[in-house]
């Protein structure tokens, strides 16, 4: 069902009747064990949905550049990202259904055999952001609805039109509509709502303040937060000058593509001075090039109108305090605050010590706007000094390195504080199967500034989040 709580929170009767709509699908049955009966069945309602989402991809496309006014070649994109993403759920799940037996027979108390099944524990209350809508949402209730888990989701408000259309598909499908709600509201609304519900577990993406708030607020119940990251690239001096334009392109896409909102986006480069001259000019070409560009309904363009204009004072303002601390700033042509569009930057910083790197708040803070840091570190740098600089850039989740020594690659991969370490690819890139989330953890006097690990994504990771291992210990 769809609820839309918007403005309600003044009318305690409306909000209290709401509330107990929401409560009525956190009542629903939770608890069971991950069958593959169950997950073949729900695998029909994912295979259908997919099926209407295919069909219909030009039309959700232009909506979200409607609603959202991201480039429509991202849109496409997304668009059929989502249908993979409900194939790989579908794949997952009866992964998940596989039976597994330990073997106890050498323990002290005297020996056993015992067999594993995963459980299902709580219905799921997800919140998911405005960058990627249709497809994040689905990383959320997709294994949700496999595992036949009730959830409440709030998706992002420009997008209400269209979770109409989803939730309209769902029901189509085959999913009790009684089982499941997609919520608009505030975020005052869903705080208000979250202190009164019974929502044991909840699923967040989004900013680490917001994210930090909720686990300090909900401490008692369980929390999968992803808090995004600042995605970094490091080119050595290996790779040939003739290959640097396009690498420059590749990069360009990756700092830029979606105006930079996308948590893996590029947003630091780190380049050893024998290519670092050439890298940035032709990076400053590239740039150009897609800034000429700006309708978001034409499919040339990369980098449109960031979500608002809270978005582009954040953006300008970290601009202007770099600026302030002795960085370059070099945009690829005007910045127009009434369209909330930030044209292409790129910041170079004075150097890499850490008094700089500490001053300036790009250095840890995710722009999430068409900004990329350009860092020139000496040649032939060793991996533990490259790795301390991506430490303190906060690459949680991507970084990627560009070197054809395969013993550095591997170096860097074993050494790098990142999730996942990319190899002569950029940082942006991602399938929507694989493992994700951050996995560092950083403190300062005595408070936790960063925190990796407080869940994770990708189906069959996020069907793992959601189920429980529970054992049958045999005679």
């Amino acid at each position: 069902m769809l609820l839309n709580g918007l403005n309600l929170t003044d009318d305690e009767k409306l909000f209290q009747k709401t509330l107990d709509t929401l409560r009525g699908v956190l009542g629903r049955p939770s608890h069971h064990p991950v069958s593959s009966q169950r997950v073949t069945r729900n695998s029909v309602i994912l295979e259908s949905l997919a099926q209407k989402i295919r069909a219909n991809e030009s039309k959700l496309a232009h909506m979200m550049v409607e609603q959202t006014h991201r480039p429509l070649a991202s849109c496409l994109t997304e668009v059929r990202r989502s249908v993979q993403t409900l194939e790989k759920t579908r794949d997952a799940a009866h992964k998940l259904c596989e039976p597994r037996a330990y073997d106890f027979s050498d323990a002290l108390q005297g020996g056993h055999t015992s067999l594993s099944q995963r459980f299902t524990y709580a219905p799921l209350f997800a919140i998911t952001p405005f960058n990627f809508p249709l497809n994040l949402t689905l990383h959320k209730i997709a294994p949700a609805i496999a595992l036949g888990v009730p959830f409440i989701c709030k998706p992002p408000l420009q997008s209400l039109e269209l979770f109409s259309l989803i939730n309209d598909w769902l029901v189509e499908c085959g999913l009790e509509s009684d089982s499941f709600a997609f919520y608009f509201a505030s975020n005052e609304g869903v705080s208000r709502a979250l202190d009164r519900l019974p929502a044991p577990l909840i699923s967040f993406t989004g900013s680490r303040q917001v994210g930090f708030q909720l686990k300090q607020k909900y401490w008692d119940r369980r929390l999968i937060l992803e808090l995004g990251s600042t995605a970094t690239s490091i080119v050595c001096n290996d790779v040939p000058k003739w290959e640097l334009e396009r690498l420059s392109q590749d990069l360009a896409k990756s700092a830029f593509g979606n105006s930079g909102q996308s948590c893996i986006s590029l947003q630091h480069l780190l380049l050893e001075n024998d290519i670092a001259d050439d890298l940035i000019a032709h990076l400053k070409y590239t740039a150009s090039t897609l800034a000429r560009e700006r309708d978001p309904n034409s499919p040339e363009t990369v980098a449109g109108p960031l979500v608002g204009r809270a978005a582009f004072d954040k953006a300008l303002n970290l601009l202007n305090q770099a600026l302030e601390c002795g960085a370059q700033v070099w945009s690829a042509g005007e910045h127009n605050p009434v369209e909330h569009h930030l044209a292409p930057t790129i910041v170079v910083y004075p150097n890499t010590q850490a008094r700089t790197l500490d001053q300036i708040r790009l250095t840890r803070e995710e722009a999430f706007a068409p900004i990329v840091c350009v860092h020139r570190v000496p040649q032939n740098t060793n991996v533990e000094k490259l790795a301390d600089l991506v430490q303190r850039f906060d690459a949680n989740i991507h970084a990627s390195i560009f070197t054809y020594q395969s013993k550095r690659a591997r170096q860097f991969y074993e050494t790098l504080p990142s999730r996942t370490v990319l190899w002569n690819e950029v940082p942006s890139w991602r399938a929507d199967e694989m493992p994700y989330g951050g996995i560092q953890f950083s403190w300062n006097e005595g408070r936790l500034q960063n925190a990796g690990l407080l869940g994770d994504e990708g189906p069959y990771q996020t069907m793992l989040e959601l189920t429980v291992e529970r054992l049958f210990v045999l005679p």
